[in-house]
């Protein structure tokens, strides 16, 4: 062994070296947790997130106020539509960037809908809690299977960006620390 620093010879740190390059290249998400045992799962398995290009799946999904709320609704408007939920910790760091851009592009014909995969007791209460913690200025939906087995979610979060035609422009897995200008980039792209 040519180096070795308090015995741990130089092919275990380039070992370490590597697979902390590695995990710091991924983008953070999270896995559908099991509120009862804490676990991590998979929401869908077995299908393709739809296409770039392809029309974005409608759905009927209530607010936090019990309204539904359709997705065509909204064709002729640009839609950031995000998965995430309230014990996710990269969703919790993604919020200030979402509220930042719904003040950005709140007069220009955009929307944000957050749709929540949070399960268990009154998630109406839990939702609008976090949502008075975080300052959330866009609106929350409470998900259901059929919308997350629609888009292929598999961990959250993930984003998608959909344009005035409602075929989606885009999508986002995880967050990372330039969320907010890549979204700015490609809303203004759309336009």
């Amino acid at each position: 062994m040519l180096f070795s620093y308090k015995g741990i010879g130089l092919n275990r740190i380039m070992i370490l070296i590597f697979a902390a390059m590695l995990l710091s290249s991924v983008n953070p998400s999270c896995k559908k947790h099991d509120p009862e045992t804490g676990a991590g799962t998979s929401i869908v398995k077995d299908k393709t997130i739809p296409d770039v290009g392809s029309i974005a799946p409608d759905f009927i999904l209530k607010d936090i106020q019990g309204k539904d709320v359709r997705l065509s609704e909204y064709r002729g408007k640009i839609v950031l539509l995000e998965f995430w939920a309230t014990w996710c910790p990269p969703c919790r760091v993604s919020v200030p960037d979402l509220v930042g851009i719904q003040e950005k592009y709140r007069n220009k014909e955009f929307v944000i809908l957050g749709i929540s995969i949070d399960e268990g007791g009154d998630i109406t209460a839990k939702l609008n809690e976090f949502i008075k913690e975080y300052k959330i200025n866009y609106a929350i939906l409470i998900g259901d299977e059929n919308v997350s087995n629609a888009y292929n979610v598999r961990g959250i979060p993930v984003t998608f960006l959909i344009d005035r035609e409602g075929k989606i422009a885009n999508y986002y897995n995880g967050y990372n620390e330039n969320f907010a200008k890549l979204i700015s980039r490609e809303i203004d792209k759309i336009k």
